[in-house]
């Protein structure tokens, strides 16, 4: 008889449980439940580290992607062994969305610790949520204080972050001290370049000479301009993430003034770019370019169109746009295939269930908003509380006799002080103003926007047209022999079937067909 084989997963969140030998505990168990179960796990058929499973992230994570590819292969694999819950992920959509996949391919996610969760029956699916939710939970308040933590360390003037070059770890965490070869390197650098004594490219062509750059990669302009122009080098901390916040007393001894600061920054902004590389967002003038693709040319590298301008060679300021296979040349006009592609995107109608799921994931997004609008009011509120007692401690300090020289000084960090109370005081006003009639508006826009993608799809930016391609159109537009457009996949969301009026004859001329339906 066939001998039945199981994977198994061994997950760390941190070095201390690497270190605490939690994946030792980890194996022994799924070993234990192996052998209870009848099964082996060959030893290539482990998958154990430090491996990220918050939410969002476990779609991408190689080592489930490569055990679902294994257990496709080997339909022997009737297991995969987890220790407990949260080994094996920290959220509930994923966690049930990965046992289904596995359950298709003849495989069972089985928790070692937790016999009850292996069974069928409706207390064992209610336990499971459960676990999944607690571990979610758990996961999500971390981050939470990780970004308290962050925000009270860059107010407090500290950089809890790795030090940019020409800076070093200091003796107190956060607060990094001036690199007593690269850093005194980098400021002569940057003052050659305040003084007129060299240019931008002056500058960089010598630091690229010294020993700045020993045992590193020579600098090029790019990064050069984001270094001389970081607020970081004339004592400010920053971040505009997570959190956002700026910070011009930071903790760290500076590299430059901040009236240095700014006339780099003034040299660097009009210092015009020699290349200046690809557009991030696309060209807002080509919004298909790379999204629509060539059928007869699909075997070869090229076989997207994209975007270009020409003329007919007599009036150079008659401009024809155009998109172009990259591989075959055939072309079409811009508006012909803009055309085409709202068609193609027209004859698509939401179904019931689809509008019903959007519904459901409007109000999740909407209820997350609310609980992340309640963290961020709560922080806010702390935040005020802490800036009032430093304005009261400056203010005790303004009166005291000693401090008269700096009175100016302090007066002056008094009135920044309220200027952020107030800025802070009407940013949780403006959230406290949310209601079930913004709830109403997002819904109803959300869902015009759905329903009538065709009209909006061109005019939106290039990050949110490819989302929304990916969502409506995942294969993209495709072009036949026959100069029709039309998209091989269709989401979920939609049917191509349409209730709508039945269209003139020029716009049948534009109708779509979709392969595999």
């Amino acid at each position: 008889m066939k001998q039945l084989k199981a994977i198994a997963f061994c997950r760390v969140s941190t070095a201390e449980q690497l270190l605490g030998g939690s994946l030792n505990r980890q194996e022994k168990a799924v070993l234990k439940t192996a052998e209870e179960l009848g099964v082996v796990v060959p030893k290539e058929y482990w998958w154990s580290g430090n491996v990220s499973s918050k939410r969002g992230t476990n779609l991408k994570r190689k080592d489930l992607n490569e055990a679902l590819a294994v257990c496709k292969r080997d339909k022997s694999i009737k297991y995969a062994i987890v220790d407990e819950p949260d080994r094996f992920m920290r959220s509930i959509d994923e966690a049930m969305y990965f046992e289904v996949v596995f359950r298709e391919l003849g495989v069972k996610v089985y928790y070692a610790n937790d016999p009850e969760l292996n069974t069928d029956s409706m207390s064992a699916k209610l336990m499971k949520f459960l676990h999944y939710f607690k571990a979610e939970g758990s996961n999500e308040e971390r981050q939470n204080k990780s970004i308290a933590g962050l925000r009270e360390s860059l107010l407090l003037g500290k950089y809890p972050f790795q030090p940019p070059a020409g800076y070093q770890k200091g003796r107190i965490s956060g607060i990094p001290e001036i690199d007593p070869v690269r850093g005194l390197l980098l400021r002569q650098a940057m003052l050659s370049i305040v003084d007129r004594r060299a240019t931008p490219t002056e500058a960089l062509a010598w630091l690229n000479t010294t020993d700045f750059v020993k045992g590193k990669s020579k600098y090029k302009m790019d990064k050069f301009r984001k270094l001389c122009t970081n607020p970081f080098y004339a004592g400010v901390v920053e971040m505009h993430k997570q959190v956002d916040i700026r910070n011009e007393n930071g903790l760290h001894e500076p590299l430059i003034t901040m009236d240095e600061h700014l006339q780099l920054v003034d040299i660097f902004t009009k210092k015009k770019k020699n290349q200046s590389g690809p557009r991030k967002n696309g060209n807002p003038e080509y919004p298909l370019s790379n999204i629509v693709s060539c059928l007869k040319c699909q075997d070869k590298k090229y076989h997207r169109y994209v975007g270009f301008k020409v003329n007919n060679g007599v009036n150079k300021k008659l401009i024809y746009h155009k998109y172009r296979c990259r591989s075959c040349g055939h072309y079409f006009t811009r508006d012909e295939l803009h055309m085409k592609a709202m068609m193609c995107l027209y004859r698509q109608d939401m179904t019931n269930d689809g509008k019903k799921l959007l519904v459901s994931s409007l109000n999740r997004i909407w209820t997350e908003r609310r609980k992340s609008s309640s963290l961020e009011k709560a922080q806010m509120r702390r935040d005020i509380q802490t800036l009032e007692k430093q304005v009261d401690e400056l203010v005790e300090a303004a009166i005291a006799p000693q401090n008269s020289p700096i009175k100016d000084d302090i007066m002056k960090k008094i009135a920044t002080h309220k200027n952020k109370l107030v800025e802070l005081e009407d940013r949780i006003e403006s959230l406290e103003d949310i209601n079930e009639q913004d709830k109403a508006r997002f819904m109803e826009f959300a869902l015009e926007r759905a329903e009538q993608m065709w009209r909006h799809f061109l005019q939106l930016p290039k990050d949110k047209l490819l989302q929304c391609k990916q969502l409506l159109i995942p294969a993209g537009f495709w072009v036949d022999e026959n100069e029709n457009v039309y998209t091989p996949e269709i989401s979920v969301l939609y049917r191509l079937a349409t209730n709508k009026k039945d269209l003139s004859e020029l716009e049948k001329s534009f109708m779509v067909r979709v392969r595999r339906l």
